[in-house]
């Protein structure tokens, strides 16, 4: 009778393991729907773009019809020089954006990983222009501070008895490039800014005690430590950066002719004031493969450079 309990015991410890293999969680299931609903919603999107890349359709032009010309509408666009001045225009605004945003993202961020008084007061300063709203951005500068009239370059103009320059007119991409790098450096500090204070400060004193000054700690352990950060925040920024369209829509429009128009509103140019949904939808295809392109180029280099400190 014992032996059976015995031996029932055993069987029930040996089996229970065996049991609790076998009968694990459904994580990948679950993660199914969300899956498919944001393949649903992004890729289906995309494949009617590409669709409508491969066609001549003038909205305003309906008895042309829909009609099927492959490539042509690629070939058309790589064959015109306006192209190539907008392509030039927006590798400009994106890596031009991105390193002011990267440079001035990391001195704010180590300004405010210090104590100093009212702390509080200039960290809020320094973040609200995240929340400012693009076109709203555009309005402020294109009124307010560029405006070689009643704004802030004209009051500058007067004030030193010279003639008040006209940016949007004689440099719409810099200052394109100035708005940009208002709105997303706030972003670019407050990522940056996490990462510095996750840094170990037992790091910092080791090197002190072994001599290491302010510099040789920032260029040996911070930045080092700030490396994936530094990838996440140039990810996110390149794919943003690159979609920027109300502050040109509000401030230059694109113009003096192409000078300050990009890939986005290159787009919007050609799907909403000539009306040509074949080439629009070419652009945007177009805009995307670059993006694929100069990311997988990017984290390429910075994975080769900082081999190290990545993995």
């Amino acid at each position: 009778m014992s032996g059976n309990l015995i031996s029932h015991a055993e069987k029930a410890v040996i089996e229970k393991p065996r049991n609790l293999k076998t009968k694990k969680p459904p994580v990948k299931r679950l993660l199914y729907p969300g899956l498919i609903f944001v393949a649903l919603v992004t890729q289906i999107p995309f494949i009617m773009t590409i669709y409508f890349s491969l066609h001549s359709w003038n909205v305003v032009r309906p008895d042309l019809g829909i009609h099927f010309v492959g490539l042509a509408n690629y070939l058309h666009y790589f064959t015109q020089p306006q192209f190539y001045t907008v392509l030039k225009n927006t590798l400009i605004l994106t890596f031009g954006a991105l390193i002011l945003c990267l440079v001035l993202g990391i001195i704010f961020a180590l300004l405010m990983n210090r104590q100093f008084f009212a702390k509080g007061i200039v960290r809020t300063m320094f973040v609200s222009p995240f929340f400012v709203m693009p076109a709203v951005a555009g309005i402020v500068w294109k009124t307010m501070v560029v405006n070689p009239n009643y704004g802030f370059s004209a009051y500058f103009g007067k004030l030193t008895h010279s003639v008040p320059i006209d940016w949007l007119g004689q440099h719409p991409l810099f200052i394109v490039v100035l708005i940009v790098t208002w709105l997303w450096t706030p972003f670019f500090m407050l990522v940056l800014l996490a990462g510095l204070q996750s840094l170990p400060q037992d790091l910092l004193e080791a090197a002190e005690i072994d001599g290491a000054n302010k510099g040789q700690q920032l260029l040996y352990i911070v930045l080092p430590h700030l490396l994936n950060y530094f990838e996440v925040v140039i990810m996110l920024g390149l794919i943003f950066i690159l979609q920027v369209f109300g502050e040109i829509f509000v401030t230059t429009s694109g113009g003096p002719g192409y000078a300050s128009t990009n890939l986005s509103y290159y787009t919007y140019r050609e799907g909403f004031q000539n009306w040509e949904i074949g080439g629009a939808s070419t652009i945007g295809v177009i805009t995307v493969i670059l993006t694929m392109i100069v990311m997988t180029f990017l984290f390429s280099f910075m994975r080769r450079r900082f081999k190290e400190e990545l993995t």
